[in-house]
């Protein structure tokens, strides 16, 4: 007998799943206790289905279809496009052909809005053209439209759904709509050429291929058309939007200065430059109007921006004062530096005038003190005395550069010869008490370095050499190469170049490098004071240092032989002496052998200063010791006789607009009326200087010292104006065994073949004046 079941009694599992989840019990109703009867819920009975609150628009589906169209009209497409992904109703309405009305009118809503090509529906249009998405991933922000294939497309769905190249281009190249891709390539849609080939391949060989082909044909022409009037549409959509949010802005801008003047910040608004412009600031610039609520949020950001520019208006006064201050100090630098015309010493530049301590008190006086030229007076009549001292300060300088040059040459002279070890070496760097470090592979030595009393005694010899870094840059590798090294490269022009231009003390004191900066076109404002710049491209005044300067240790030794040439002590004998002997060298080594006799040749002359640039510039000074011969008696006449007849065959076809100019060209001259101000310019030829102070100061008559004065680095001068040689001398010498004699070649030719004159390296007469003469350089 099977048991009887009970209420409580789970289910059997017989391995099928209940479909009906099971039935919950009846909760009583304690509200009254006296309440007997409760009402038990029926075992088949369903609850309730819970529903949404319907909104105010519920009722819009009941309105009747032409009034919902006359609605619907009113509208944009964008709106129409989002109400049919509202709901199935809308959307079983909306994308219905009989609702092509209301996509028409809402479309005629926009201005001047093209017609929806045959080609699209209308829906599709309005996607197109309203939706900012990508058609590819969904991707929203997508602003622009590819119109010549129809489509949204983002940059990342780009690099793989755009194709440039692909099999069976030349076939379908004009049956699939494309646009322009970088350097004018053709881009085409991966799935229309892949929709365009299938069609190709089902229809091969049937007779519906060519007629196939030729509505493609249609269909990309039609699509190029409507494609460019699209764009033009497009185009004007966007101004048209960015006018309406400029003018948003503006407005804003305008509501705002009226808030502001109202709470007393009209007039610092009138100060306030472009570059701070109120519309440049963040909640200025939003396309939203301005409202009380919005104003109350901005206010006290809006306050603390106008203080912020309070401040910058403050401070732009005071520079504009200190400005106008330091120029009236460098007016009294500029008279102090024409009442000392020439200059026997170097000079301060504006920048450093006006960094002395006693400028800078008056120029740093309180805003409220009147500054003028009469502030100066004292200092105008110490200005003797605080010359002096900048001189005393520069020259610490040079003579720490000096100690920094030594120092840095010594570990790099050691460091390069002491590879293997040298007893005598070791001995001797010992017995001047400097201990040496074994255990290395390269052997340090720190020699001693001289005081600064025989520093300042080294500094003015003529074999103290310095050399610029912007003048002459190093173009070789930096490290243990020495700073002279030549340009190789340069050779096949004409000659090898050495990158040193020898400095002297004490002209290499106003050399111009040394209060210059050198800056890039954009960097042009690169002090933010106007009496410290200068006319000059990539240039700006700076103060006077040394980090430019570099002792040139080759042409030192180049120096050396030339004032043993000289019959001068090298230890003893200074730059200024040796300028004051003006000697006249020839150089041996540029000897040219005569080809009519036997011991007599032709040699290029030279003052001392050049003679030390010609040795680093055509000869190896570490090859073979330099041969001069100092000139004297009937040389030296001829010397100078040869010289002043090869400066009047130049001066005769060199034009100058002054003939009473006789000099010789030098670029040496500087503008007095331009001295210490923005318009000053590099030295001048002396033409050049007088058509200068004609053409810009209406001078005819100037003078010198007055009106225009030597350059005080002279004769180094600002510019090179190196000349490979002054003048020619013939000498009487034994003509060396391997130089050939006259009438006989290297390889045996005789002295009437043609290639005679070249196995010598002369010239014929004519050709030997212009050109085989050392004067004129190739190029």
């Amino acid at each position: 007998m099977r048991p009887r079941s009970s209420v409580a009694q789970a289910p059997v599992d017989n391995g099928k799943k209940s479909r009906r989840p099971p039935k919950k019990r009846a909760r009583g109703s304690n509200v009254d206790a006296n309440q007997q009867n409760v009402e038990v819920v029926k075992s088949g009975a369903k609850r309730a289905k819970w529903q949404p609150r319907p909104g105010k628009l519920a009722a819009l589906m009941n309105l009747p279809l032409d009034v919902l169209f006359e609605v619907f009209g009113h509208l944009n497409p964008l709106d129409i496009l989002r109400l049919a992904r509202t709901t199935k109703e809308f959307r079983r309405v909306l994308m219905h052909r009989s609702s092509m009305s209301v996509w028409k009118n809402a479309r005629d809503n926009v201005p001047n809005m093209p017609d929806c090509p045959s080609f699209w529906t209308e829906p599709h249009y309005a996607n197109l053209a309203f939706d900012p998405h990508c058609h590819e991933c969904g991707a929203p922000g997508v602003r622009n439209v590819d119109w010549r294939i129809g489509r949204r497309i983002c940059a990342k769905c780009s690099k793989t759904c755009m194709v440039d190249a692909y099999h069976g281009e030349s076939v379908i190249s004009g049956l699939v709509p494309s646009k322009y891709g970088k350097r004018g390539r053709l881009l085409f849609y991966r799935k229309d050429v892949e929709e365009v080939q299938m069609n190709l391949h089902v229809l091969t060989g049937s007779d519906g291929l060519e007629a196939y082909r030729e509505e493609r044909r249609a269909f990309v022409k039609e699509m190029e058309t409507q494609a460019k009037a699209l764009e033009a549409w497009a185009a004007s959509q966007a101004k048209d939007r960015s006018d309406q949010l400029e003018d948003a802005r503006r407005d804003r801008k305008t509501a705002i200065i009226e808030r502001l003047t109202e709470i007393g910040w009209g007039d610092e608004i009138e100060h306030i430059p472009y570059t701070d412009d109120l519309g440049h600031h963040k909640l200025v610039k939003q396309p939203t109007r301005l409202t009380d609520r919005i104003w109350n949020n901005i206010k006290n950001d809006m306050i603390k921006y106008m203080e912020e520019m309070r401040a910058r208006r403050l401070d732009r006064e005071r520079k504009a004062l200190l400005i106008a201050r330091r120029r009236i100090a460098i007016d009294v630098l500029r008279s102090y530096k024409i009442d000392h015309l020439p200059f026997t010493d170097v000079m301060p530049e504006p920048v450093d005038f006006c960094s002395f301590p006693e400028i800078i008190e008056i120029v740093e006086s309180p805003t409220e003190t009147e500054v003028t030229e009469a502030s100066f007076a004292d200092v105008a009549s110490r200005m003797d005395d605080l010359v002096h001292s900048w001189r005393t300060r520069i020259h610490y300088q040079l003579r720490a550069r000096v100690k920094d040059n030594l120092l840095l040459s010594g570990k790099r002279r050691a460091c390069a010869e002491r590879v293997m070890q040298d007893p005598l070496y070791e001995e001797y760097v010992e017995s001047l008490g400097v201990i040496i470090d074994v255990k290395g592979k390269k052997k340090e030595v720190s020699l001693p370095v001289p005081d600064d009393a025989e520093i300042d005694q080294m500094i003015p010899l003529a074999t103290t050499v310095f050399r610029c870094k912007t003048c002459t840059p190093s173009i070789g590798n930096p490290g243990y190469l020495s700073d002279s090294e030549y340009d190789d490269f340069l050779d096949i022009l004409g000659g090898r170049r050495s990158r040193s231009i020898p400095l002297f003390y004490p002209k290499v004191m106003g050399h111009c490098c040394l209060t210059r900066s050198r800056t890039l076109p954009w960097d042009y404002f690169a002090t933010d004071d106007p009496n410290f710049r200068i006319d000059i491209p990539m240039s700006t005044r700076t103060k006077w240092n040394t980090h430019l300067l570099q002792v040139d240790e080759e042409a030192s030794k180049a120096a050396r032989t030339v004032v043993e040439a000289c019959g001068e002590d090298p230890l003893i004998t200074t730059a200024t002496k040796m300028d004051e002997l003006d000697a006249r060298l020839a150089c041996l080594d540029c000897m040219r052998w005569s080809k009519h006799e036997v011991n007599q040749g032709e040699v290029p002359v030279f003052t001392w200063r050049s003679a030390v640039q010609h040795r680093m510039r055509e000869h190896r000074p570490d090859r073979h010791p330099a041969k001069w011969k100092k000139l004297e008696g009937e040389l030296l006449e001829e010397s100078n006789r040869n010289a002043r007849e090869m400066h009047k065959f130049i001066h005769i076809f060199d034009f100058q607009p002054f003939p009473d100019i006789t000099q010789p060209a030098s670029i040496v001259w500087l503008c007095a009326h331009c001295m210490d101000l923005p318009q000053e310019r590099e030295c001048y030829e002396f033409g050049k200087m007088k058509n200068h102070l004609s053409t810009i100061h209406d001078i005819e008559q100037p003078v010198e010292d007055q009106d225009y004065y030597r350059d005080y680095e002279a004769p180094q001068g600002r510019r090179s104006d190196f000349k490979p040689s002054d003048s020619t001398v013939t000498l009487q010498m034994e003509r060396p065994p391997h130089v050939p004699l006259p009438g006989h070649g290297f390889f045996g030719f005789d002295e009437d073949d043609e290639d005679d004159e070249e196995d010598y390296g002369d010239y014929d007469d004519e050709d030997d004046f212009f050109f085989g003469d050392s004067f004129f350089p190739l190029f």
